[in-house]
């Protein structure tokens, strides 16, 4: 059978054609009229009404409406409202972030939240945004973003890129002469130098600790006179957080950041300079002389490091503060202040370094130097003479570990205070805590620490106070000597291993460069002094002069040699009211001391006590003297003499070994240095000079003298004689004879023409008080004479005859013309058969008989 799809089409079709049906279980024939009986061939629909479906899915149209506002005429559909304009809106709120935006978006209307519509305004390019207004924070006033932005400028506002590599010194010299202040951001802007700055102001404004500014290379020409990377020269700087890295790489010997003596105040803060690597500018910031213009500097808060030269550098700048700064790993020194003007014209005035910390430089921090001609020629010119810093202020600072000095002070009026140096000075036979070579200066109250070669290192100071301080563990705790007019009070000074205060005659640089001065007008008082093993407490070499040693405690650890409690080679020592291991009264007992009973006490004492001896006592030594006696301790200049530059000293004795060498000073032998004592000198010894100059003349001192008026107070436990005749050293008295002290008694000894002459003492040998209340008088030989003063006699009374009587003596009769008590007596020294001696019998002068 074949399928509908095999017959052949036919050619039309009719209402009368048939087709096969299926209808109740029977295959049926059915015309097409009858199968679309009842099918509307076109829709019917009332007037005005539009035909559509609105259910969901397919279904039967339905009849629509038109509604209000709307008008169907014909076949056209239109809308008879009134036009939609927005100022006819009722008002509203201000928008919401949730507020809808209408818009058209890829071919579609859409609402978008408000704050998604202001919030993509930031991605549109070129959007004018400077008219719209805001108010600071804080503020009271509306201002336009525009103005507000111009509070500061960016750098990257003028073309920056801040990549580290392209050239942005265009950019900042554009930014800085805007007159804005410039902001650098948490990048790292390649600047290359000489870059200069100029105008009225610069500030620079950086993010602490990321903002760097590197110096790609130094490739253009300034107009600084001294080429530098960074060359400021506007009248303000104000510049904070930014790290300026000179880069290490360069190695040209230019300056890194240079202010100019046209910059006359600066802010400088959290700010870091590093890597200056020329050899002779390579500092990291450097303030060039600016006096006398009275300047506003300040920095604070900023680090300098790994500089070639100095961290920070200021030249002759007046009122100039740092505080809270550090400065390591330099080159030179963390903090250098100086001026090397050979003029003496340009100097440093009211400096303040204030609370810094500095480690790991040659010098931790300096103000000043000791070279009075300014000129760096060696041999330097040392000396006071011309300051270069006239009154400062260095206080609370911290310097630690640096090679030469922790701080080093040069200068006039300066207060340096309150400083802690620890573990500095690695330099061998140099280097200290503190180095003070100043006038006029104090240094108080500074705690030094660690083996360093001196703790505090004053040597060469002119009227300076050295006191309060705290000085543990140095070689030499305080050295204060080859100056004048200085005084070491109340300084508390432990654990030294050479001397806890040293004072030389003269002083010197170590290399052979004295200070030219010889130490004069020196006090050592009421200090605290710990020493131990062969430590000295005080040391005084060459002959220092007009030293007083006055109210010190002195204390000898286990261990220590008490002998070394005070060694002073010198003639001219004022020494009053010191304390050796809390002993009041030093025990002591003569013994024999190549062959004369000798008593040897401590240098430092002013009394000792002696418990037993066996004999008259020949001599009085200090230990010192024991030891030094045979050598050569010090030459004393008579005469400085003129125009040497060289000279020799030559010892000329009995003994051998003793060597000396001389410092000479402008043409003049201001002392001599003894560098061997030798041994075996006696008297005789004397002291040749010879140079190219002329009239120097020395007396050399064999062992050491009684210093011209010491007091020493003697205890005598037990009777004690002092010799008189032969004994070394002399021992004078006014009585000439030996002197004898009972137990229980003193006697006081005043150094005198280097001998001892006693000032006071019990004079036993001639007034005898016994135990029972009674008195003998006596003479060691010879008579007793009674004087009474012109024609006074001697009366005797007791507690019950006040009156008493008088012994006379006179010439001729005394009836009527010598009136005495009843019972006195009259001697006629004419003599005479019953004109001789004389009985008053009553009162008066006219009651005298002749008795013999």
């Amino acid at each position: 059978m074949p399928t509908i799809g095999q017959l052949p089409p036919a050619t039309s079709v009719s209402d009368t054609d048939e087709l096969a049906i299926f209808q109740n279980g029977q295959t049926l024939s059915a015309t097409r009229a009858q199968l679309l009986a009842g099918v509307q061939t076109a829709l019917t629909l009332p007037q005005n009404s539009l035909l559509g479906g609105v259910g969901p899915g397919t279904a039967v149209p339905v009849p629509i409406t038109i509604g209000a506002n709307l008008a169907l005429a014909g076949t056209t559909l239109s809308a008879a409202a009134s036009p939609f304009e927005i100022p006819a809106l009722a008002s509203g709120l201000p928008p919401g972030a949730g507020d809808v935006v209408p818009l058209g978006q890829a071919g579609t209307n859409v609402g978008v939240s408000y704050a998604n519509f202001m919030g993509a305004m930031g991605g549109v390019p070129g959007l004018p945004g400077g008219a719209l207004v805001a108010m600071a924070s804080g503020a009271t006033t509306v201002r336009t973003i525009a103005a507000l932005a111009a509070n500061a400028v960016a750098i990257e506002d003028f073309g920056a890129k801040g990549d580290g590599v392209t050239d942005d010194s265009a950019a900042l010299l554009a930014a800085v002469a805007s007159g804005a202040p410039v902001r650098l951001g948490a990048k790292t802007y390649a600047i290359a130098g000489e870059c200069d700055i100029t105008g009225a102001a610069c500030t620079l404004l950086g993010v602490p600790g990321l903002t760097i500014v590197t110096r790609p290379a130094q490739s253009k020409l300034g107009s600084s006179a001294a080429a530098a990377w960074m060359n400021i020269a506007t009248a303000a700087l104000y510049i904070d957080g930014i790290i300026f890295d000179a880069n290490a790489a360069l190695t040209t010997n230019t300056f890194s950041v240079l202010v100019q003596p046209g910059c006359v105040k600066s802010i400088v803060t959290r700010c870091v300079f590093k890597n200056a690597k020329g050899q002779g500018n390579g500092s990291g910031l450097c303030y060039l002389a600016s006096d006398p213009a009275i300047t506003q500097h300040h920095i604070s808060d900023c680090e300098f490091a790994a500089n070639a030269v100095h961290g920070l550098y200021i030249q002759a700048v007046d009122a100039l503060s740092v505080t809270n700064c550090r400065g390591h790993d330099n080159g030179g020194n963390g903090i250098h202040v100086d001026s090397q003007d050979p003029s003496f014209t340009l100097k440093i005035r009211g400096v303040q370094i204030l609370g810094n910390t500095c480690w790991n430089n040659t010098c931790g921090i300096t103000v000043g130097n000791f070279n009075a001609t300014n000129i760096p020629v060696v041999p330097f010119t040392y000396g006071n003479s011309n300051p270069d810093v006239l009154g400062a202020v260095v206080s609370g600072n911290n310097c630690y570990a640096n090679r030469g000095y922790g701080i080093f002070m040069s200068g006039r009026n300066i207060l340096i205070a309150g400083n802690l140096c620890a573990n500095n000075s690695s330099i061998t036979g140099g280097g200290a805590g503190i180095l003070c070579d100043t006038g006029y200066c104090k240094i108080t109250g500074n705690m030094v620490t660690g083996a360093s070669s001196f703790g505090i290192d004053c040597g060469g100071a002119i009227y300076t106070e050295v006191d309060s301080n705290y000085i543990n563990g140095a070689l030499n705790g305080l050295n204060i000597g080859g100056g004048q007019n200085c005084t070491a009070r109340s300084n508390f000074i432990q654990d030294c291993t050479g001397s806890s205060i040293s004072v030389q005659n003269v002083e010197s640089n170590g290399n052979g460069d004295n200070f030219g001065l010889a130490c004069t007008g020196l006090s050592i008082i009421g200090n605290w002094i710990n020493y131990s093993g062969g430590a000295i407490g005080i040391l005084i070499r060459d002959g220092a002069q007009n030293t007083l040693v006055a109210d010190n405690i002195i204390v000898g650890d286990a261990g220590a040699n008490l002998t070394n409690a005070l060694s002073a080679y010198t003639d001219s020592l004022t020494l009053r009211g010191n304390l050796l291991n809390f002993t009041p009264r030093w025990p002591v007992n003569p013994a024999l001391v190549g062959g004369v009973y000798t008593l040897t006490v401590p240098d430092i004492v002013d009394a000792v006590s002696i418990s037993q001896s066996s004999q008259p006592v020949g001599g009085i030594l200090t230990a010192q003297a024991g030891l030094a006696a045979g050598q050569v301790t010090f030459i004393k200049m008579l005469d400085t003499g003129v125009g040497y530059t060289t000279a020799t000293v030559t010892i000329n004795g009995t003994g051998t070994g003793a060597a000396a060498f001389p410092w000479i000073s402008n043409g003049r032998i201001i002392g001599v240095q003894m560098t061997s004592f030798g041994s075996g000198y006696g008297p005789g010894t004397t002291v040749s000079i010879t140079g190219n100059g002329g009239g120097a003349t020395a007396a050399a001192q064999v062992g050491l003298p009684v210093l011209q008026n010491r007091e020493l107070a003697i205890d005598c436990l037990a009777p004690v004689t002092f010799a008189a005749a032969g004994a070394v050293p002399a021992q004078s008295n006014w009585t000439g004879a030996p002197i004898s002290i009972p137990a229980g008694a003193s006697i006081d000894w005043v150094g005198n023409n280097g001998g001892w002459r006693a000032a006071r003492f019990s004079q036993s040998d001639y007034v005898s008080p016994s135990g029972d209340g009674s008195l003998t008088l006596k003479t060691q030989a010879g008579d007793i004479s009674l004087h009474p003063a012109g024609a006074g006699g001697v009366r005797i009374i007791s507690d019950t005859e006040v009156t008493g009587a008088l012994e006379l003596i006179g010439r001729g009769s005394p009836q009527n013309s010598v009136s005495a008590p009843a019972g006195s007596t009259f001697r006629n020294l004419n003599g005479g058969v019953g004109s001789t001696f004389w009985v008053s019998q009553a009162a008066g002068a006219a009651n005298w008989v002749a008795v013999a």
